[in-house]
């Protein structure tokens, strides 16, 4: 009954939908129709790809983030980002620059385009590490 409720749901929306964490025994995630079958993403994996995406983003030093299940089936789940700014950096361009950079990885690896917010919470701004000098022979 609950997969035929389920069932119904995919053909009307065919867009990614969230399923309880009891129905799997590795936690939330995302539920993605194609023509090959079903094919389910861990909220933990979407955090990996997230990390990922946030360590090229020169503006944050120190990111903590978590992914959370909305009840929206449009935007079923969001991130929530605190973060470390470098010293010298706008709060709003790191922001963005977090948004951008986790949507794309995601839109590159789920292979579907559809937004993910991402919350941005600055926490602390740090100053810049000095770098090495580099001697060249």
């Amino acid at each position: 009954m609950l997969k035929d409720l389920i069932g119904k749901i995919l053909k009307k929306t065919k867009k990614v939908v969230t399923l309880s964490a009891a129905r799997t025994t590795g936690g939330e995630f995302l539920l993605k129709e194609t023509d090959f079958g079903r094919i389910r993403v861990e909220f933990a994996t979407i955090e990996k790809l997230a990390r990922r995406a946030l360590s090229e983003v020169k503006e944050i030093s120190e990111a903590d983030l978590a992914v959370e299940k909305t009840a929206s089936t449009v935007t079923p789940l969001k991130i929530r980002l605190t973060a470390t700014l470098t010293e010298g950096f706008s709060a709003p361009k790191a922001s963005l620059a977090a948004d951008m950079a986790i949507n794309v990885a995601l839109k590159n690896f789920l292979g579907i385009d559809f937004y993910v917010p991402v919350d941005v919470k600055v926490k602390q701004i740090t100053r810049q590490a000095a770098t090495p000098r580099r001697r060249v022979r």
